[in-house]
Formats: C-alpha cells, structure tokens, sequence
C-alpha cells in the first residue's frame, strides 16, 4: 500500500544483527519502486551464517518496514593455498598449505595431496595435518628418484573437499652431491683438499 503518496524506491535490507534498516544493515538490494510484488537477490554472503532480512519501501514520508524474516546460509567449502615445494631429495619432499577461510564450518582435515598425474586429489597420495585454519607443513615421503609430481593443499568441511593451487616439482636422481674444495697447505709432496 502506497500510504497516498508514491513509492519511491522499494527492496530489503539484511544483516547478520536483528532489526536491519537502512541505517543499519550489511546490504542493501533496491527492487525498482511503485506498488507491486518484487524480489530481489541477497550476495556477498558468508556460509553457515544467520542472516536477517526485512523488505522496506520509501515515499516522501519516510520508510516503512515489512515484518523481519531470519535464515542460514549453507556452508561453502574451505579456501586453503597451496605452499611451494622444497627440500626436495630421490624420495622426499615438504610442501604444505594455508587455509585462509573456513567456510563458514569447522575444517575437520586438511594436508597435502599428490600423484604423477595433474589435479591430485584424496583418493591418492596424501597427509594428514590436523584440522582447523591456519599454516601447515606436510612432509611427502616414498617418492621415486626422477620422478614429476604433482601437489595440492587440501581442506575439508562439512560442505565437502576444497583444494589449492597446483604445484609440480622432479625429484632428484638419487645421485650423491659433491663438489671439491680448492687444494691448500701445498708442499713439495702434498696438500690439503
């Protein structure tokens, strides 16, 4: 109902408080003006999370407020990055990961997978780290000498399995490293080296 005088503007407000307003509110959507039904799309929301909304709509007056509706976002998959490779040796290698965001639900394992095949994923090789956000280190073990692999972060929520980046790296040939240093202490029938 119009009140008498036309509406102006019209749409919801949401926040993660009770009561939002346009004064106080995490979002606005403006759904056109006039009388009518109208809809509108929530974005920028975060999973697992309570959210209020309430439609408004404007005139001259002022700005009147429809009753305050409440629901929960779903959970999102975590957010986790995978570190570079390094330390790499014929058979082993540390990598890890960071996962920067929860997705709204608690990470109940994360680590590092990886595979001689692209886009490793749990159901190959893989770590296991711990649970929760935050930096990781994973040490990979049992690889073969001269051997490409393939390596990702992982992290998992109840909303499912969240992967990083990819990264690759060749194990060494197994061969030992030796480098001689320059000859000292140099006399007529020997030296130092």
């Amino acid at each position: 109902h119009q009140g008498g005088v036309v509406v102006t503007e019209r749409g919801f407000c949401w926040s993660t408080s009770p009561n939002p307003s346009l004064q106080n509110n995490q979002g606005i959507v403006i759904a056109g003006s006039g009388m009518g039904g109208f809809v509108g799309n929530l974005s920028g929301l975060s999973g697992n999370t309570t959210y209020y909304v309430r439609a408004y709509a404007s005139n001259s007056i002022g700005t009147s407020y429809g009753s305050q509706l409440q629901f929960i976002t779903s959970p999102v998959p975590p957010t986790v990055i995978t570190t570079t490779v390094s330390n790499v040796t014929a058979f082993t290698a540390t990598s890890g990961g960071n996962v920067t965001a929860s997705g709204g639900s608690a990470v109940t394992a994360r680590g590092v997978c990886w595979s001689t095949s692209p886009s490793p994923t749990v159901t190959d090789n893989l770590t296991s780290n711990g649970s929760g956000s935050g930096s990781f280190t994973s040490n990979l073990t049992n690889l073969l000498p001269s051997t490409t692999y393939y390596v990702r972060a992982y992290a998992v929520n109840s909303s499912g399995t969240a992967y990083g980046n990819q990264a690759q790296f060749t194990t060494t040939d197994g061969s030992a490293v030796l480098s001689t240093t320059t000859p000292s202490n140099i006399s007529a029938i020997s030296a130092t080296s």
